[in-house]
């Protein structure tokens, strides 16, 4: 985040404090590497754990199975198992466990332990070790805390002893070489420990000028923080609170409280991001919950009904706290998540048969005969006009499959609501892409309707939030997704109509079957678009999709979305999504970087659509992606964006404006196009921005009054953004000018 020198005002708070000596914290490490792999006390050590033993992972050896890894950067999955420098954990079926050995000088006292487990499966055990040995670790273990699953928080109290060993154990994997990530943190109550600072408003998405105030809870505590990240305990920045902190640019807001005689506290994280339009527009899939590509301001993930609701009417309060915690965790970072209420539980799925009509046949599943690894095996009847044309057994998805009794999928969907509303989440997403052959839906639309769509609409709307459609799957004509909607007179009870992987000319087909059809103000996303090798994608489509939704008008920044999909791949070409997603492994993909510069231009507390400008040839706003076009932006009343998009027309790179004739080819010679701008105002500069940022600045010339007129460059300077347009035959480009 970009860091903000923040105006205080008044004076709320006392400066003298004389805090006690901090708890020990070097225990505290969050790389978890050490030199040596020992036992002893205020130390963490890697063990192997089989029953009640233990015994040290030694580093070395060679082979494929021979190398019991601690702390190693293991990169390939060949060692039996490894422990890495950022705590991520791996193992094959063994226990092994990260192991803090408490240090002496808190013998009596609290010890607090709290952190988290992530894991794409198995199960994560805390235990203690009561040994009085500080040189070795031994059973029997007191069981802390345990959950199997894929992610799991924990906040647990105890008194230590001695040569207390705390374990934090990963095991039952159900594949091989599964990595988990361990964030612990250990404090010790040798005095007694500030109360952490905090925000009034809170952490998280706020207008230009909020004014933020800090407090603690602990009488007459002090707080010192900085607005630029570093650590407010230590930095040279850091400054005391004397009053509110005026939040004018993305802020990451770091305080510490401390009272006299009392040991100072955690460093509270309270970053601060400014609402904006585009932010408000574009977001991705599967982001992590501390921050987004671009600084984008909206997320979506899976609500999952078997996770919460294990069996029925047995909820799993450590999976709903993990929930929490990421949408917590998420609204503190200005990230709003919107939850896909899915899929069907285990326990919940249709056992008996059921039938449904699609296309002209008819589709009749039996009984379920045998299940294995969420698989359901039953028969497949397949009728057309009374004729039979196949019958044999098949494997379909348990998830997927409709649930026995609707009512049960109606409770999971309160839970979901009365669990996060309270979190401010107001949009709820309906399933995902139900459509038979979609491989999310093994039902019928009318089955989906009448079973999962409108019966969570009336919940959802019965508690005061919205209902997203779960996203017309791109296979499907979008005249079925219109004809499914007038069959159930369900226009005006969908708050949100979603599509997924549709052009975004569609936007506006289904806005205006909308409006049709009597909804006043549509609102039109894609929470699902892209997924695609093209590098340009984002730099094409993002500006058309917005101006259109800007000329909507209104101010609701909610009724028109594109979230990407998907935020992450591997940084591996033979990996599934490589070179489709925001970002390769730990660096931004092309696309990626092409998102990042356009939200830099169009950065704005207010944003609309500007259009009083000519190009030579004509350029003109079009939602049709084969169709050459600029689009223009002002933002805040000084700031100016173009977003200009020229396609190759043939073979031989020419534009041609049909209008006029007025040709350019775009690869000969230095070609250029005529820009002019009008209804612009002390112009203070006009700047050529490519995909990746770079900029070139621009002479122009008055023409009259508020007018001005420039010669624009097509081709790259940069050679590697000149190489990207020529390979997908468009070149893409932005001009931004700023007026004083």
């Amino acid at each position: 985040m970009q860091a903000l020198s923040p105006v205080a005002v008044g004076s709320t708070a006392p400066t003298g404090c004389t805090p006690a000596a901090a708890n020990p914290t070097t225990d505290n490490v969050t790389d978890y590497r050490l030199d040596t792999n020992v036992t002893a006390p205020g130390r963490w050590s890697y063990q192997a754990i089989n029953g009640d033993a233990t015994s040290l992972l030694n580093k070395g050896g060679s082979g494929a199975f021979a190398a019991d890894e601690w702390a190693a950067d293991v990169k390939k999955p060949e060692h039996a198992w490894f422990v890495k420098a950022d705590g991520s954990i791996g193992t094959d079926y063994r226990a092994i466990s990260e192991t803090y050995t408490v240090a002496d000088q808190a013998d009596g006292k609290t010890v607090h332990v709290r952190g988290s487990f992530s894991s794409p499966g198995g199960r994560f055990r805390v235990l203690l070790a009561h040994d009085g040995d500080a040189t070795k670790t031994a059973g029997p273990f007191t069981e802390l805390y345990t959950y199997s699953g894929t992610a799991a928080s924990f906040d647990l109290n105890l008194v230590a002893s001695k040569g207390d060993d705390i374990l934090f154990v990963s095991d039952q994997v159900s594949t091989w070489w599964v990595p988990g990530k361990l964030k612990a943190s250990i404090t010790t109550e040798l005095a007694p420990e500030t109360a952490a600072a905090t925000a009034t408003p809170g952490p998280g998405a706020v207008t230009k000028g909020t004014n933020v105030q800090l407090s603690s809870s602990t009488p007459n505590a002090c707080i010192t923080y900085t607005t630029d990240g570093t650590d407010p305990s230590t930095s040279t920045t850091a400054q005391p609170y004397t009053g509110p902190i005026a939040i004018t640019a993305d802020t990451d807001l770091k305080a510490i409280a401390a009272a006299t005689g009392d040991a100072p506290s955690v460093v509270a994280d309270l970053p601060f991001v400014l609402n904006e339009p585009f932010r408000a527009f574009a977001g991705e899939n599967q982001g992590t919950q501390t921050g987004l590509v671009a600084g984008m301001q909206w997320d979506r993930m899976d609500f999952d009904w078997g996770s919460v609701e294990p069996s029925k009417g047995q909820v799993d309060k450590a999976a709903i706290a993990e929930y929490v915690r990421q949408f917590t965790v998420a609204k503190a970072h200005g990230i709003t998540i919107l939850p896909v209420l899915a899929y069907t539980a285990g326990w919940a799925a249709n056992r008996t048969g059921y039938s449904y009509d699609f296309h002209g046949k008819t589709y009749e599943y039996g009984a379920v005969t045998s299940e294995n690894n969420g698989q359901f095996t039953r028969n497949l009847t397949v009728k057309q006009g009374g004729k039979v044309l196949s019958s044999k057994d098949v494997q379909t998805s348990i998830g997927r499959t409709p649930p026995q009794n609707p009512d049960d999928w109606k409770s999971f969907v309160k839970l979901a609501v009365d669990t996060l509303k309270p979190l401010g989440i107001t949009y709820f997403q309906i399933w995902n892409e139900a459509y038979p052959g979609s491989g999310f839906w093994e039902g019928g639309m009318d089955q989906y309707m009448t079973d999962i769509h409108l019966p969570a609409v009336k919940v959802l709307h019965d508690n005061g939030v919205k209902a997203v459609y779960g996203g017309w799957i791109c296979g499907a004509p979008l005249s079925e997704y219109i004809a499914l909607l007038d069959k159930y007179k369900a226009w005006q009870g969908i708050d949100v109509f979603d599509m997924h992987y549709m052009p975004i000319g569609t936007m506006q087909t289904i806005y205006a079957a909308a409006q049709k059809r009597g909804v006043k103000e549509p609102a039109v996303w894609q929470t699902e678009i892209g997924f695609t090798t093209e590098d340009k994608f984002v730099a094409d489509i993002y500006p058309r999709a917005f101006h259109w939704a800007l000329s909507k008008g209104g101010n609701d920044l909610n009724r028109f979305k594109l979230l990407y999909f998907a935020e992450w791949a591997p940084d591996d070409p033979n990996a599934f999504g490589y070179n489709r997603t925001l970002r390769n492994g730990d660096n931004l993909s092309a696309k990626g970087k092409t998102l990042t510069t356009l939200a830099g231009l169009l950065r704005g507390a207010k944003a609309e659509t500007y259009d009083n400008f000519t190009t030579t040839p004509e350029l003109q706003p079009e939602l049709n992606e084969a169709l050459s076009t600029a689009n223009g932006f002002r933002l805040d009343d000084k700031h100016v964006v173009l977003a200009i998009d020229l396609k190759r027309q043939n073979q031989a790179d020419i534009f041609e404006d049909p209008n006029t004739g007025d040709t350019i080819h775009l690869n000969f010679g230095t070609p250029t196009m005529t820009v002019t701008f009008r209804d612009v105002r002390n112009v203070k500069s006009l700047e050529r921005v490519d995909l990746y940022g770079n900029r070139t600045p621009l002479q122009w010339k008055s023409i009259g009054q508020n007018q001005i007129q420039a010669e624009v460059p097509i081709i790259d300077p940069d050679e590697t953004v000149k190489a990207l347009n020529q390979t997908e035959n468009e070149d893409v480009f932005y001009l931004s000018l700023q007026q004083n």
